[in-house]
């Protein structure tokens, strides 16, 4: 049963605030589920389904264990071939890289090896299609009658051969595998041989026939190619001849040089034009001139004229202005100075003239230059030619090398395919691996047993006895109720939709009282049961035995109301008891009791009657007094979560000695949680094989996050008796 869908009614009684009971204070007991360990659960699910687990384990052993002794021997011998891309080979006409890539030409290769033409290669050259173990296979197989011109048997051992074979790629390298599978070992290496040996000689003679049909193509391609070259290299000849442009190496010509020099020229001129220029536009004084002050007379005449001056100005002190030697040397130091202003007057004519010179070169090359540059179309004619020429050669030798080369691999017999390794006849069967199935039937055996002992454990996803409750509740006090045998009389439980059970008395007549069996078969299991529950509760505890106890369970069905019937009968024995009929949502106990009235709790709580008007006494019980509720109210919670049952419940524990309150389930309604805050105690009622696991735990994580008040005790009913299962108290 999905519990989930129960989780969202008890969201309101989460969130009910908790009220204080004002009673006399005593030691609260605290409860803490103590779920088993993993290990030990797991043992406990297994020893609870060994039957099926075993019976299991026996069945997938003895089913893999008769299956592998009774296969026969298969031997599948393995060979290797390397299958090399095209252009692999010492001599090839494909292009190393060109066409498709490594592992899809591989993949290709591969999978002719099964191609039906490659088996049926095989089954000729090995006559399988007379083999008995080939043909025992297909014996009773159709054959198809068409236009292929196979005979039947050939079919036959078609179809069987091809269920045997295997091709294996390994995808890190350039392998591939080939298998066969075969009862006679002998007969599995020699198919594997046979076809590797086919496959080779097969793409041999794909290749010596690609490369005829090749050199027979290129061959008639390769004069019309020659007439085109030699028609190109006449034309580009002719051209020259009549332009008078000559190559003088691969990559030029005479015209070409020709405007190469003149560009040269040009811009040697313009740079000796620029640099006469410069030296001559600035000048202001020819002594500032680099060629002036360089000129090696300028400085002899320089220097004379410097030792003169000094002589001069020397005489003038010695002997005056006036004295003939002071003149003579006056006329020396004036005529190295018109020496020396010729000198650089001839100079600067002569950079005038250079410039000039230059000036006048640089115009007639560049005249030249202009005249060259208008026969460019000839050249780039003459371009269009040669490369032209040059295209159809190139041709023509990729050609007659293709050619050459196609001759020498048709005579080397070269092959891209090669056999790594031959199939080896094997000594022992590659299958059954006997110690291998058994020991996997083994585990799987067991891993099976053990899981479907818990799945069996889940779908029995069920508490059956008071241990389990135990286990997963962590509480000591574990109450259990027999379960009423066959041959008891029954006990009617009404409400709605729910079935009424007539009471069948032993004397044959029809029961009319009160619908209780501790009044029917107070002598029965279930009656000392609930006698044993009295006592533990109520009058064991001799300190602070509870007052006020609350009835609930986790789910409906699972007799909750029964027992809060029954309990108040017996503490009624001892002291003035109340029963409430605290479920709204389906009340019972009234209609237990015979009591059909018109008031009832959910009038008190709404203000519309007194707390006597909805108390009846029971005419059949002595000190029982019965709070009924008359219909199912929808607004039941908000009833129960008022200042009205707070003070009913101060009322009640002053008037009785006892009061026993039936409230509805925890997981479905939050009635119970806002109630049980209230009270000094609740009774938690399960059904054995029927109530979840789950169940009684989230119950009992509602009750603790609403801080009722303490499970006194767990209920487990209709539990079926067995030798040493007494019912009484745990």
């Amino acid at each position: 049963m999905n519990l989930s869908q129960y989780h969202t009614a008890v969201e309101i009684g989460e969130a009910l605030p908790r009220v204080p009971r004002k009673v006399r204070p005593r030691k609260s007991r605290s409860y803490r589920r103590r779920p088993p360990g993993d290990w030990l659960r797991a043992f406990t699910v297994v020893s609870q389904q060994w039957r099926w687990s075993a019976l299991f384990a026996i069945m997938v052993i003895g089913a893999v264990a008769v299956a592998t002794l009774a296969m026969k021997p298969v031997y599948e011998s393995e060979g290797r071939l390397q299958i090399d891309p095209p252009g692999a080979a010492l001599f090839s006409l494909d292009a190393a890289g060109v066409g498709l890539i490594d592992s899809e030409y591989i993949a290709t290769e591969a999978q002719k090896l099964q191609t039906d033409d490659m088996a049926l290669a095989t089954i000729r050259a090995l006559h399988l299609d007379s083999n008995p173990e080939i043909m025992s296979e297909a014996r009773n197989k159709p054959s198809i009658i068409g236009f292929d011109p196979l005979t039947q048997r050939e079919m036959a051992a078609l179809r069987s051969f091809k269920s045997r074979i295997s091709i294996r790629r390994d995808p890190s390298s350039r392998l591939v595998g080939v298998t066969f599978s075969a009862h006679d070992p002998r007969l599995s290496a020699d198919v594997v041989n046979s076809l590797m040996k086919l496959m080779v000689q097969q793409n041999l003679e794909e290749r010596r026939q690609a490369i005829a049909e090749s050199s027979v193509s290129l061959s008639g391609h390769l004069d019309d190619i020659r007439a085109k070259m030699e028609s190109s290299a006449r034309a580009l000849a002719a051209f020259g001849a009549n332009t008078g442009i000559a190559d003088v190496d691969p990559n030029s010509n005479t015209y070409a040089e020709k405007i190469g020099d003149l560009n040269k020229q040009l811009v040697e001129a313009e740079s000796d034009r620029i640099r006469f220029q410069s030296f001559l536009a600035p000048v202001t004084s020819p002594e500032s001139l680099p060629q002036v002050r360089n000129n090696l007379v300028v400085q002899a005449l320089t220097q004379k004229l410097a030792e003169s001056e000094a002589l001069l100005a020397q005489s003038r002190v010695i002997y005056g202005p006036n004295h003939a030697e002071v003149r003579k040397l006056q006329n020396q130091v004036n005529e190295l100075q018109s020496q020396l202003k010729a000198q650089g007057t001839a100079i600067v004519s002569e950079l005038w003239t250079n410039y000039r010179a230059a000036k006048t070169r640089e115009a007639l090359l560049s005249g030249e230059v202009k005249s060259a540059t208008t026969d460019l179309a000839i050249l780039a004619q003459y371009n269009v030619l040669k490369r032209e020429a040059q295209a159809d050669r190139q041709l023509y030798d990729s050609l007659y090398a293709k050619i050459k080369e196609a001759g020498i691999s048709a005579a080397s017999k070269s092959n891209n395919i090669y056999i790594v390794s031959r199939a080896r006849v094997l000594d022992h069967p590659t299958r059954p691996r006997k110690a291998l199935n058994i020991l996997a039937g083994i585990l799987v055996g067991l891993i099976g047993g053990v899981a479907l002992a818990f799945v069996k454990n889940r779908i029995q996803d069920r508490i059956h006895t008071a241990d389990e409750v135990r286990d997963w509740t962590g509480l000591p006090s574990v109450t259990v109720v027999p379960a009423i045998q066959p041959g008891h009389n029954e006990i009617g439980i009404w409400g709605r939709n729910r079935t009424q059970l007539r009471l069948d008395c032993k004397s044959g007549g029809n029961y009319v009282g009160p619908n209780c069996f501790l009044l029917q078969r107070p002598d029965s299991p279930e009656s000392e049961a609930v006698h044993a529950l009295r006592t533990m509760l109520f009058v064991s505890q001799t300190e602070d035995p509870p007052k006020v106890v609350v009835i609930t369970s986790s789910l409906p069905g699972e007799g909750k109301t029964t027992l809060a019937n029954n309990l108040a009968v017996a503490l009624a024995k001892h002291g003035g008891t109340c029963l409430v009929d605290a479920d709204l949502k389906m009340p019972t106990v009234g209609v237990s009791f015979n009591l059909y009235s018109k008031v009832g709790l959910e009038h008190y709580l709404q203000g519309s009657a007194t707390l006597d008007q909805v108390m009846f006494p029971s005419a059949d019980v002595k000190n029982l007094t019965i709070i009924p509720c008359t219909l199912p109210t929808d607004h039941s919670n908000y009833l129960l979560t008022g200042g009205p049952i707070r003070s009913l419940m101060v009322r009640l524990r002053e008037r009785f000695d006892f009061v026993i309150i039936d409230t509805p389930p925890l997981l479905l309604y939050a009635d119970g949680l806002a109630v049980s805050t209230l009270v000094d105690g609740v009774i938690l009622v399960g059904r054995a094989g029927q109530t979840p696991r789950g169940a009684i735990t989230r119950s009992m994580e509602l009750l603790g996050t609403m801080k009722s008040a303490p499970i006194l005790t767990v209920v487990l009913n209709a539990v079926d008796e067995h030798p040493g299962y007494g019912a009484y108290s745990y």
